[in-house]
């Protein structure tokens, strides 16, 4: 016959089907989370191409006006 240890305080697991369901749940919610940040970034940096555009095209054309005006 086995002997049993008296003393025993170790936790249960969890079942391996539980610990498959969090791991997909966080997946999922990390996949929503960086796709919101990807997002935000995208647009920002989009903004801010449009506004580099905006300044350089400015410029060209404030060189543009003064070179057409010596003439």
């Amino acid at each position: 016959m086995p002997e049993w240890e008296t003393d025993d305080t170790s936790k249960p697991a969890a079942p391996l089907w539980a610990k498959l369901f969090v791991l997909g749940l966080f997946a999922v919610g990390a996949w929503i989370a960086l796709s919101f940040v990807f997002a935000i970034v995208g647009r920002a940096l989009a903004l801010a191409g449009y506004v580099i555009v905006a300044i350089v095209a400015y410029f060209i054309g404030k060189a543009v006006g003064s070179a057409s005006k010596d003439e």
